[in-house]
């Protein structure tokens, strides 16, 4: 963690990279990281890789869509949330025009590829490590920062309800709870708020689960413009891999999403079955029970079996 630290104390200005495709744990450790370095009179920019959820905006908006050869005066890039390099997509660049790097991450498949690492695979979420790394810094919090810790926690977690929650990750959460913002409506606005189009488009996607291995694996496959239909953008499709994670008897559930760059894998895991060897198998990552992974299939059906296949195997593994 001093490591990390010593760097940030060091900057002047600060490029923050999260993930491609941000979630809102990459998105609110990114926007309390930037608020805190504000704090501390430092200059701090998040570069993202493209147009962010529109249901995801109430997080922040104060972000710049990262383009080839953006001019800059950055002495530190922070990346957060990033299991790898590849994970940065294009702006990978910029964190090797930069040189001088931080890394800050709770997945355990992380690489390492910083200059300074800070990656604690317990955490439930990036934002609960930062949390730590403020308070070792001395940083006085304020309701806005908490909130987007709070909001990165409770994302993660799936409102506390997922195997990830740890008794840290209450306390982190009571303690950003003292600060006394709306905990209750960030809650709302993550998970009990979505236009009535979402809602039909979810309803397709349920009606064309597969399953295989008597129900255990449940898939969902998908285009990234399927939402067009209900005017819903590629950017603002909902996070479909819930949808069969839901169903009773689903140990693996699988969201397969056709994208410009081959197919994007998402993976949950309901029981024993380790996810992370799965999309490991793919040149991805994540954690046991949530990873990911982007295919280089020529068709979904391709996609499909190979998935199958390795979904398959972990369940074997398992038993």
């Amino acid at each position: 963690m001093q490591a990390v630290i010593d760097k940030i104390m060091n900057a002047e200005s600060v490029a923050v990279l999260p993930h491609v495709n941000e979630d809102p744990d990459a998105l609110g450790s990114c926007f309390a990281f930037k608020k805190v370095m504000k704090l501390i009179g430092k200059e701090a920019t998040i570069y993202v890789s493209g147009k962010i959820e529109e249901r995801l905006s109430f997080i922040g908006s104060d972000y710049v869509m990262y383009s080839e050869g953006i001019k800059h005066n950055h002495d530190l890039c922070v990346c957060l949330d990033c299991g790898d390099l590849d994970r940065l997509a294009e702006r990978k660049a910029m964190f090797n025009e930069i040189g001088n790097t931080v890394n800050i991450d709770h997945h355990f498949t992380n690489t390492l590829f910083a200059d300074a690492n800070y990656v604690d695979g317990k955490a439930a979420a990036t934002s609960e490590i930062l949390f730590d790394l403020f308070i070792k810094m001395g940083v006085k919090l304020n309701p806005d920062i908490a909130c987007d810790l709070y909001t990165a926690i409770c994302s993660d977690t799936g409102c506390f309800k997922y195997s990830n929650v740890t008794p840290k990750t209450m306390r982190t959460a009571a303690s950003l709870l003292e600060y006394g913002f709306d905990h209750a409506e960030a809650a709302r606005l993550l998970f009990d708020s979505e236009t009535l189009e979402a809602a039909r488009f979810k309803a397709e996607i349920t009606e064309n689960i597969q399953s295989y291995a008597d129900g255990k694996i449940k898939i969902v496959v998908t285009d990234e413009n399927a939402g067009e239909k209900y005017g819903i953008h590629k950017e603002d499709i909902p996070n479909l891999v819930d949808i069969p994670r839901r169903i009773e008897g689903t140990e693996i559930a699988v969201c397969i999403k056709h994208i410009e760059t081959g197919f994007r894998l998402n993976l949950r895991s309901n029981g024993d079955a380790d996810v992370a060897e799965v999309a490991m198998k793919f040149g991805g990552g994540g954690h046991i029970k949530a990873a990911g992974a982007t295919l280089k299939c020529n068709t979904a059906d391709e996609a499909l079996k190979s998935v199958v296949k390795e979904c398959k195997k972990a369940l074997e593994e398992a038993k």
